[in-house]
């Protein structure tokens, strides 16, 4: 019997995942058929996803809240939709009611991820064009880095080797946890906008 499998997605932890997972409850997917994944948009790598997709079969529908919780970028979506389509798997998203059992539902769902596309681009390249100003006045955006370049790099190797606990990193560097983890937050946001 087909199955309806549902991928859910924030980009942070400060974004909630209920309205999400409400949705996929509405739709009778099973717990088992529910794939979360905490990972910015941009991100390449998420390993949710490709479970959801690996467990796919003919005449099984991948389903999403909205379409930019699915893809990446258009050219992601596109590869998603069409190797769906080659395994005879549906895609639909529970926001727009989009649906690719009918060709209209395709077209409407290529035209949908060109439009969120451009969106995503026009606001990096505002946001770029606004930090590349503030620098050329000689400000730096946002609050007052509490930690240099160099401790966060160092805060990252520390917790990547996984010798110290996330406390005693913070401690060694004589910061807050939080602060730690914002300044760490802060600048994996810049090195995906580029910047």
């Amino acid at each position: 019997m087909p199955k309806i499998v549902f991928y859910a997605r924030v980009s942070t932890r400060d974004q909630n995942l209920n309205p999400q997972l409400d949705a996929a409850h509405r739709l009778g997917v099973k717990p088992e058929h529910i794939f979360v994944e905490k990972a910015s948009g941009a991100k390449k790598d998420r390993p949710e996803l490709a479970k959801a997709i690996a467990i796919l079969e003919k005449g099984d529908t991948l389903a999403c809240f909205k379409l930019d919780r699915i893809a990446r970028s258009l050219q992601h979506l596109l590869e998603i939709l069409s190797d769906l389509e080659k395994r005879g798997v549906n895609f639909m998203t529970v926001e727009g009611d989009l649906n690719t059992k009918g060709s209209t539902g395709r077209l409407v769902i290529s035209i949908l991820g060109a439009i969120a596309q451009f969106e995503r681009d026009l606001i990096l390249e505002r946001t770029r064009a606004g930090l590349a100003s503030a620098r050329a006045r000689g400000k730096v955006p946002g609050r007052r880095r509490v930690m240099k370049p160099a401790d966060v790099v160092r805060a990252k190797k520390l917790l990547e080797a996984g010798e110290l606990t996330a406390t005693e990193v913070a401690n060694l560097l004589r910061v807050g946890r939080a602060t730690m983890f914002r300044e760490l937050r802060r600048a994996r946001e810049l090195e995906e906008l580029g910047a």
